[in-house]
Protein backbone atom coordinates (compact mmCIF):
# COMPACT_ATOMS: atom_id res chain seq x y z
CA UNK A 1 0.00 0.00 0.00
CA UNK A 2 1.67 3.49 -0.94
CA UNK A 3 0.09 6.21 1.03
CA UNK A 4 0.10 10.14 -0.09
CA UNK A 5 0.19 12.21 2.38
CA UNK A 6 1.90 16.24 3.34
CA UNK A 7 1.71 14.71 6.81
CA UNK A 8 4.81 13.85 9.02
CA UNK A 9 5.10 10.24 9.78
CA UNK A 10 5.33 10.74 13.70
CA UNK A 11 1.21 11.95 12.82
CA UNK A 12 0.53 8.92 10.56
CA UNK A 13 2.13 6.07 12.48
CA UNK A 14 1.77 7.39 16.11
CA UNK A 15 3.42 5.42 19.26
CA UNK A 16 1.94 2.91 20.83
CA UNK A 17 0.13 4.27 24.47
CA UNK A 18 2.64 1.98 26.11
CA UNK A 19 5.52 3.89 25.08
CA UNK A 20 4.53 6.96 27.16
CA UNK A 21 4.84 5.08 30.53
CA UNK A 22 8.40 5.14 30.49
CA UNK A 23 8.35 8.83 30.34
CA UNK A 24 8.89 11.42 33.16
CA UNK A 25 9.59 15.22 33.63
CA UNK A 26 12.56 15.69 35.21
CA UNK A 27 14.38 18.66 37.08
CA UNK A 28 18.52 18.22 35.78
CA UNK A 29 20.34 20.76 37.14
CA UNK A 30 17.26 23.47 37.02
CA UNK A 31 16.19 22.49 33.38
CA UNK A 32 12.80 20.43 33.18
CA UNK A 33 13.19 17.66 30.95
CA UNK A 34 11.34 15.23 29.25
CA UNK A 35 13.10 11.90 29.39
CA UNK A 36 12.91 8.05 29.07
CA UNK A 37 14.01 5.81 31.72
CA UNK A 38 16.21 2.60 29.90
CA UNK A 39 16.16 -0.72 31.56
CA UNK A 40 19.99 0.55 33.08
CA UNK A 41 17.74 3.19 35.36
CA UNK A 42 19.47 5.49 33.49
CA UNK A 43 17.47 8.48 31.14
CA UNK A 44 17.92 9.02 27.68
CA UNK A 45 16.40 12.84 26.73
CA UNK A 46 13.86 13.45 24.64
CA UNK A 47 13.04 16.89 24.58
CA UNK A 48 14.02 20.15 26.92
CA UNK A 49 10.52 21.50 28.25
CA UNK A 50 12.16 24.88 28.99
CA UNK A 51 11.37 28.59 28.06
CA UNK A 52 14.87 29.49 28.82
CA UNK A 53 16.47 29.84 24.95
CA UNK A 54 19.69 29.55 27.10
CA UNK A 55 18.57 25.81 27.94
CA UNK A 56 18.72 24.64 24.10
CA UNK A 57 22.25 25.33 23.58
CA UNK A 58 23.36 23.62 26.61
CA UNK A 59 25.18 20.62 25.37
CA UNK A 60 24.80 18.56 28.77
CA UNK A 61 21.21 18.08 27.62
CA UNK A 62 20.49 17.91 24.07
CA UNK A 63 17.89 14.95 23.10
CA UNK A 64 19.48 11.34 22.45
CA UNK A 65 22.22 12.19 25.39
CA UNK A 66 21.93 9.41 28.13
CA UNK A 67 22.11 10.72 32.10
CA UNK A 68 22.68 8.48 34.78
CA UNK A 69 20.81 8.72 38.58
CA UNK A 70 24.26 10.01 40.05
CA UNK A 71 23.71 13.19 37.74
CA UNK A 72 21.20 14.43 39.84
Amino acid sequence: MILYTTMPQELVYQTPVSEFGKQEIIQYEGIPLLVERDENQSYRVIQVMSTDPTHFLDGRCTPGRILTNNRF
